[in-house]
């Protein structure tokens, strides 16, 4: 989003506020449930690409050598990587409901004992270091994320290459859908990174992500009556965020249009033809899919750090820092927290993806 002039900043009440409105809410899990119905379907797409890349290979269709046995490896690696993100959705649920009923509860309770504050302390560093681990798995996860598209975006490059030389026609469109799939590729790339370095007090980067993902995941209105598109985006690395969201969504168009440009031009009955519009949607919902999940969980880990560093160098020294800070004056006027929101959706996601599909994880 861009931002001509420097609006009011969005405060941490105003955040409170808006991440527990019921619209929100909805929407936010809404976003997760279809989050994880996409994967699922993402599944069935490899298995069927599966099939026809056999017949393909059968056919004698395409020239070099067998495609499935190349395609396999990949089918295999997406379901990792599908069960590593809902294990990891899992791992911050689980971190941010402690931190609402045990973390925050206790910190927050009124006593001046030095064996209370002791005991604050010493919860708020332990659960600090454990969560400093996960932390790490998801920015682990978001580098397994970007190999496995590079990988699966340059099978399907090679793929357009075989269906353009057998093609009478459209070897323009499919060139062209080509560099647009590498270009949102890159777009991705740029964007995980960003939201992977950002280390910013400013709470407008947690409700950012967490609103966009409504949008992102489904491409459909919102019932939100706040719009991430709308909100300052005050801080430099943030409005940077905003910018690569807004290329992101200018290319995502872009592929759609060289998608259907390159569909139109090719007959439909064709077996290459057809093989290659499945497997470039594909190729292109995958991306999108991990770019949303993935900048939910490094947003929500930079504001649960920024939370905990707060709180702890505000037990570490009161008379430095007297004001407390805003997510425990907010437990302790309404019991309202920043992370329940998300929480629940994480839950909404993870219950999604039926285990049973990993027979050989559980």
């Amino acid at each position: 989003m861009s931002q001509s002039t420097k609006q009011k900043s969005f405060t941490y009440p105003d955040a409170i506020r808006s991440i527990n409105a019921d619209d929100v809410r909805t929407d936010i899990e809404d976003a997760c449930e279809h989050l994880a119905l996409s994967t699922m379907n993402m599944m069935e797409t490899f298995s069927s690409i599966a099939k026809q890349l056999h017949t393909i290979d059968v056919q004698g269709l395409s020239p070099g050598p067998p495609l499935k046995p190349q395609w396999d490896p990949l089918s295999r690696d997406f379901g990792d990587l599908l069960w590593q993100f809902r294990n990891n959705a899992g791992f911050i649920c689980g971190r941010l409901k402690i931190f609402c009923d045990v973390v925050l509860p206790l910190v927050a309770r009124n006593s001046s004992s030095s064996r209370s504050h002791q005991e604050k302390l010493q919860v708020l560093q332990s659960y600090m270091s454990i969560s400093a681990d996960h932390a790490n798995l998801t920015r682990a996860l978001a580098s397994h994320a970007m190999k496995f598209n590079n990988s699966l975006n340059a099978f399907h490059t090679d793929f357009l290459k075989s269906v353009s030389q057998r093609a009478n026609s459209g070897q323009r469109e499919l060139r062209d859908l080509s560099q647009k799939l590498s270009d949102l590729e890159s777009h991705i790339r740029q964007l995980c990174l960003a939201n992977g370095k950002f280390s910013g007090q400013d709470v407008t980067h947690f409700i950012f992500t967490s609103l966009r993902t409504g949008t992102s995941c489904t491409r459909k209105p919102t019932r939100s009556r706040i719009s991430h598109q709308r909100l300052p985006l005050n801080d430099p690395d943030l409005a940077m965020i905003g910018r690569l969201c807004e290329q992101l969504d200018r290319t995502r168009n872009e592929v759609a249009h060289a998608q259907y440009a390159s569909q139109v031009c090719r007959r439909k009955t064709d077996a290459l033809a057809i093989t290659q519009t499945t497997m470039s949607k594909l190729v292109s919902d995958e991306m999108i899919m991990l770019e949303s999940g993935l900048s939910l969980f490094l947003s929500i880990w930079s504001r649960l750090q920024c939370d905990c560093i707060d709180i702890l160098q505000w037990l570490q020294n009161p008379r430095a820092r007297p004001e407390m800070p805003p997510a425990l004056v907010s437990v302790i006027d309404s019991g309202d927290t920043l992370y329940a929101t998300v929480a629940g959706a994480l839950d909404v996601f993870v219950t999604g993806i039926d285990p049973s599909h990993f027979t050989n994880k559980t």
